[in-house]
C-alpha cells in the first residue's frame, strides 16, 4: 500500500483563515468544522448515525488508509479547539468557574483527537505527514498544559513542536511556513512558561531561541522525564534522526548554495540537486566541446526558473501568512535567481571574449609595436570567416570583434540591471553574504574595461585600408587614452582595495571576479592604444586625400573642444572631434505670450496716429453704432 502524503499544516491554516479565524470568529469555524466532519466521514464510510440508531466509528491503524481518515481526526481536533477558543473568550467575560472547566475538556478532547492521528499516521502515512501530526499535536497539547498551568510540561511541548517543524523545514516542506505562522501563536505560552520556569536568559530571547535552548539544554538525553508528558517521545526523536541529523542549532533550511564567500540555504530539495548537477555540468564542460557548455548553459536557465517558480509560490504563502522564516526563504530564492543570471552572464561574456580574442589573432592585430601595426594598416588586410552568433552579420574581420564586446557591454549592463532588481527582494543579512554590492561594482569595472578595447578595435577598423577613417580613429584612440583608461583604472583600483576572500571564486562555476579587469590587462590596452594613436597620427598627416579638408587647416573648422592631442606636434590639427565637440545648432522655438506682457510698460506707442484712426473710424456710421455701444474713445 503507497503511503499517504498529507499537508496538515496548509489544511488547518487554509481552513482556519477561509471560515471564520480571519475576523476571530470560533463559532462559525466550529459550525464549519462539524458540517465538513459530516461530509468527509460519509465519504471515508464513517457515518455514525443511521435509521437503525447511532454507531460510534472512530478511526483506527486497522481502517486508517486515505486521506479522508487524516480529515476526519484533524475535523473533530478543530472542532474541539474551536469549541475550546469560544468558550475561553466568553470566561474572559464572565469569569465563571464552570466555563474554565468546560475550556479545558474542550481541549481535552481535541488533544485526544490530535494524538490519535499522530499514534496511527506512521503506519500508514509518509515520515513528513506522521511528524506534521505528532507537531499538531504537541501544539495543542501545549495550550491544554498552559491552561492547566504545568509549565514544564507545556514548554517540553511548545520546543518539541518547534524543533520538529524546523526540521521539517530543513527537510525541504513546501509549505512550511504556514506551520511557522500556526507556532507563532505558541510564543506567549512559550514565554510564559520559561519564565515561570526561571530559564536562563528568557527575559531577553525570542520565543525560538527559548525553545531551541530548553530542547537542547532539558530535553535531549532526558528521555524519562520526558516521557512522562510525551510518551511518544522517543518514537518521535527517532523519526527526526532518520528524517535528518540534529543540528543542535534552530536552522531554518538545510539545503545551502555556497558562493562568493557566503552560504544561502533554502529549503526546495528539487533546486538543489539541480544546482548540484548544474556545478557538475559546467565544471566538466571547462575546455570541453560546445555540447557540454550548452547542457550547462540549460541546466543553469533551469534553475533561474525553479527559483522563480519556488519564489512566487512562497509569495502566495506570505498572502496568507507573514513570518520572519517566509521572509528569509523568500531572499533565499531571489538569492538562487541571481546566481543563475551571474553564472549565465559569466558564460555568457566568456564566450564572446574568446570569440572576438580568435578573431583578433585571425586578423593580425595583436602586436603592441609600432612598426608591426604600421605594416598591418598599410598592408592587405581582410576577415576570415564568421563562425560565431547567429544574430550577428557576417561582416569583415574586426568589424566583427566590435560587435562582439558591444554584446558584452549590453551582456554586463543586463546584468548590472538584474543585481538592482534582485538586491530589493534580498535581506541585508544575505546582501553582506554574497556581497551584491561587489556584483554590481564588478559589472561595471567590466564594463568599462570592454569599452576600452571596444574603441580599440573600432580605431584600428576605421584606420584599416578598408575604411581609411583616419580623423575618426585619431579621435577614438584619443577617447581610450584620456577617459576609457582612466575610468576603468579607478574602478579596477576601487575593487582591489576590497578585501576579498579567495573564497569568492567558486570551484563549480566561474566568478564574476574573474571576469572583472585587472591592472595589468588595462595597463595593456593603454599601452597599445598609446602606440597605435603614434601610428595613426603619422597616417592622419600624411594621408590628406582621405581626410577632411580642415585636418590641415585647423582654424577653418568650428570651435571644437581641445583633449589631450593637443600641443603635441604643429604638423598634427590641434583640436580632434569628439561626439560632444560639435556645438549645437540654433532651434526655432515657439512665441512666449508672457514675454509680450512683461515687455508692454516698456514700449512707447504712437497715440496721436492712434487717436487719429479712432476718429476716423467713429465719423462712420458703423462706428457711431459701436460708439453708441461700448462708448467713445
Amino acid at each position: 500500500m503507497a503511503l499517504v502524503s498529507f499537508d496538515i499544516f496548509e489544511y488547518v491554516h487554509d481552513s482556519r483563515q477561509a471560515h471564520g479565524l480571519r475576523a476571530q470568529d470560533y463559532t462559525r469555524y466550529r459550525r464549519f468544522c462539524a458540517h465538513h466532519l459530516r461530509t468527509v466521514r460519509k465519504a471515508a464510510k464513517l457515518t455514525q448515525g443511521s435509521a437503525a440508531g447511532f454507531s460510534k466509528l472512530n478511526v483506527t491503524s486497522e481502517n486508517a488508509n486515505s486521506t479522508l481518515h487524516v480529515e476526519v481526526q484533524l475535523l473533530q481536533a478543530e472542532r474541539a479547539w474551536a469549541y475550546a477558543m469560544d468558550l475561553r473568550e466568553l470566561h474572559s467575560r464572565t469569569e465563571e468557574p464552570r466555563q474554565r472547566q468546560h475550556v479545558v475538556q474542550r481541549l481535552k478532547a481535541a488533544v485526544n483527537a490530535a494524538h490519535t492521528l499522530a499514534a496511527i499516521a506512521p503506519g500508514f502515512c509518509d515520515a513528513r505527514t506522521a511528524l506534521a501530526a505528532a507537531a499538531y499535536w504537541l501544539q495543542l497539547q501545549s495550550q491544554l498544559r498552559f491552561e492547566l498551568q504545568q509549565w514544564e510540561a507545556a514548554l517540553d511541548s511548545a520546543a518539541l513542536a518547534r524543533v520538529i517543524t524546523d526540521r521539517l523545514a530543513q527537510a525541504g516542506s513546501s509549505h512550511f511556513a504556514l506551520a511557522h505562522a500556526m507556532l507563532e501563536a505558541l510564543d506567549p505560552i512559550v514565554r510564559l512558561a520559561a519564565y515561570q520556569m526561571r530559564v536562563s536568559g528568557a527575559q531577553h530571547a525570542a520565543p525560538a531561541a527559548i525553545a531551541v535552548q530548553w530542547y537542547n539544554s532539558s530535553m535531549r538525553g532526558a528521555d524519562d522525564r520526558v516521557s512522562a508528558a510525551i510518551p511518544e517521545y522517543a518514537d518521535i526523536s527517532a523519526a527526526l534522526d532518520k528524517l535528518s541529523a540534529p543540528t543542535g542549532e534552530s536552522v531554518a533550511f538545510a539545503n545551502e548554495l555556497h558562493w562568493r564567500g557566503g552560504t544561502v540555504s533554502f529549503a526546495s530539495q528539487e533546486l538543489a540537486a539541480q544546482v548540484d548537477r548544474a556545478q557538475a555540468l559546467l565544471k566538466a564542460a571547462s575546455g570541453d566541446s560546445s555540447d557540454s557548455m550548452d547542457a550547462a548553459v540549460a541546466a543553469y536557465r533551469k534553475i533561474g526558473k525553479t527559483a522563480r517558480r519556488c519564489h512566487t509560490e512562497s509569495v502566495v504563502a506570505a498572502e496568507k501568512s507573514q513570518t520572519a522564516a517566509l521572509d528569509a526563504l523568500l531572499s533565499a530564492y531571489a538569492a538562487v535567481q541571481l546566481y543563475s543570471v551571474c553564472v549565465l552572464s559569466a558564460i555568457g561574456v566568456t564566450q564572446l571574449v574568446n570569440e572576438a580574442q580568435s578573431i583578433v589573432h585571425a586578423c593580425g592585430a595583436t602586436s603592441n609595436s609600432a612598426d608591426a601595426l604600421l605594416v598591418w594598416l598599410a598592408g592587405p588586410w581582410a576577415g576570415g570567416p564568421w563562425t560565431g552568433d547567429k544574430n550577428v552579420p557576417r561582416q569583415p574581420g574586426l568589424a566583427q570583434v566590435v560587435v562582439c564586446y558591444d554584446k558584452v557591454r549590453q551582456r554586463l549592463a543586463a546584468l548590472q540591471h538584474s543585481v538592482t532588481e534582485m538586491e530589493a527582494k534580498l535581506l541585508p543579512m544575505v546582501r553582506r553574504e554574497i556581497r551584491t554590492q561587489q556584483i554590481a561594482d564588478e559589472a561595471v569595472a567590466a564594463e568599462a574595461y570592454y569599452t576600452c578595447l571596444r574603441n580599440y578595435y573600432s580605431a584600428l577598423l576605421h584606420a584599416s585600408p578598408a575604411c581609411a577613417q583616419y580623423v575618426d580613429s585619431l579621435a577614438l584612440l584619443d577617447m581610450v587614452v584620456a577617459e576609457n583608461v582612466p575610468h576603468a583604472t579607478a574602478l579596477t583600483d576601487q575593487l582591489t582595495k576590497r578585501d576579498v576572500s579567495p573564497e569568492a571564486a567558486d570551484a563549480g562555476a566561474p566568478c564574476l571576479c574573474n571576469l572583472a579587469p585587472s591592472p595589468d590587462k588595462i595597463a595593456q590596452v593603454a599601452v597599445a592604444a598609446e602606440t597605435a594613436l603614434s601610428v595613426v597620427r603619422g597616417l592622419c598627416v600624411g594621408a590628406s586625400e582621405n581626410t577632411k579638408a580642415w585636418v590641415h587647416s585647423p582654424i577653418s573648422r568650428l570651435s571644437l573642444v581641445a583633449n589631450t592631442l593637443a600641443s603635441k606636434s604643429a604638423s598634427v590639427p590641434q583640436r580632434v572631434p569628439n561626439l560632444v565637440d560639435f556645438a549645437a545648432d540654433f532651434a526655432v522655438v515657439p512665441i512666449k505670450p508672457l514675454f509680450y506682457d512683461l515687455a508692454a510698460p516698456a514700449i512707447d506707442f504712437d497715440m496721436s496716429a492712434i487717436n487719429a484712426q479712432a476718429d476716423k473710424q467713429g465719423a462712420s456710421k458703423l462706428g457711431s453704432i459701436i460708439g453708441s455701444l461700448w462708448g467713445s474713445r
